[in-house]
């Protein structure tokens, strides 16, 4: 039997009712705002918990915490920083609000995640940083890319909660590791972000960049004594809460989430579609589920027919949403932007891009679905194989 259109309907719940009771309650018992302590405190120690770190900072959405650690780590204007081409535009937005100018690495074919041989040809007396993604959950290959430059490395781990490298947390490879904890996310707060770290002095000059009131009383390294010096990145109390409840039963979410994406990976995989590979010592976890369409099934059929086949037999498939690359997206096209981006070839990324498709990563689906699934992948490939003939 073909899917049907809800079929493909995640059964977990973001918000148990006993999470509204607890948010209800942090909205009448306590402050709606805070700068310091409380509740900021104690998320923040749990997150850091959570992501292997000593410290960690919230702000008010992920691209904040990109932008604080980007200044944290002394990036300013004309400043290089290296970033696979093939990645989300909130990179790139903090990398031009801060003046300094993006350079685009190429991506490795199978993982989607930055090459570190390309990462070394295009690293130059200007470059500063580089910013690694780990798109859709799939860690980088961090000790290479770590191996190719003594340059600070902030991770994008907005699609990786909980992923794991070589057995260790994301956030032991790098310098600053930024969490997204907006819409959507594994861990969400509606809009929320965090940075982590073990450096206590990018720590401080994280805060002292974007938390109002909280410099200089909270500081552990005494190297500022007077107020933030940057825009406020403080987080909402509510956001907090919300996150703190889905984090209670993150280990849960998890499993199932890995556990129903393989299976659809499975199933996609003997139907044209090539998963996502994962790096060797890499463990993933799923924010969508993103393939490759396999020419010697599909040929030369464009994607945009291909999609429409899908969504045709109601799969619930997505723009494909890093194209154009990023060098190529909007940031950039603004008149005093065209000079923070320094065009390099990508061609693995240039030719990969525009064959991936992708579609939502369900925690918990119904059983039934799974044989809806592959039912409906059959009858796509059979219009096709008439649409070829």
């Amino acid at each position: 039997m073909e899917l049907n259109a809800h079929a493909w309907k995640d059964n977990w719940k973001t918000l148990l009712p006993e999470d509204t009771e607890s948010i209800c309650r942090q909205m009448e018992t306590q402050p709606l705002s805070i700068a310091s302590g409380g509740i900021l405190k104690r998320f923040e120690k749990i997150y850091a918990a959570f992501a292997g770190t000593t410290y960690a900072v919230a702000t008010n959405n992920g691209t904040a915490a990109l932008y604080a650690a980007l200044w944290a780590a002394g990036i300013r204007a004309g400043d290089e920083v290296l970033v696979c081409d093939y990645g989300f535009i909130a990179m790139a937005g903090a990398i031009v609000t801060l003046g300094a100018i993006m350079v685009p690495v190429d991506m490795e074919a199978g993982t989607f995640t930055m090459d570190p041989v390309d990462l070394s040809r295009k690293i130059t007396e200007k470059s500063k940083a580089v910013l690694v993604h780990n798109p859709w959950g799939v860690p980088a290959r961090l000790d290479a890319i770590r191996a190719v430059t003594g340059l600070p490395v902030i991770l994008d781990a907005s699609h990786a909660h909980g992923a794991t490298y070589q057995d260790k947390p994301l956030a032991s490879w790098a310098d600053i590791t930024c969490f997204s904890l907006g819409m959507g996310k594994l861990i969400t707060g509606g809009e929320l972000g965090c940075a982590v770290t073990d450096n206590a002095e990018y720590r401080d000059r994280m805060i002292l960049l974007g938390h109002t009131h909280r410099s200089p009383a909270d500081l552990v390294t005494k190297i500022w004594d007077g107020n933030t010096v940057g825009l406020k990145f403080r987080p909402h109390v509510i956001a907090l809460q919300i996150a703190l409840c889905q984090m209670k039963r993150f280990a849960q979410k998890k499993t199932l989430l890995i556990n129903t994406c393989r299976r659809i990976e499975d199933i996609f995989a003997g139907s044209g579609f090539t998963p996502q590979a994962v790096p060797p010592g890499g463990s993933r976890v799923y924010w969508r589920l993103v393939f490759r369409l396999d020419d010697s099934l599909w040929g030369d059929l464009p994607p945009a027919d291909v999609e429409s086949l899908l969504r045709k037999v109601n799969l619930p498939i997505e723009s494909n949403p890093y194209l154009p690359l990023l060098q190529h997206q909007s940031p950039f096209l603004w008149a005093e932007n065209t000079s923070l981006v320094r065009h390099e070839a990508c061609p693995v990324a240039a030719a990969v891009t525009p064959r991936l498709v992708t579609f939502p990563a369900p925690v918990d689906i119904d059983e039934g679905v799974f044989s809806q699934i592959s039912a409906s992948l059959d009858n796509a490939q059979k219009s096709a194989a008439k649409a070829a003939n």
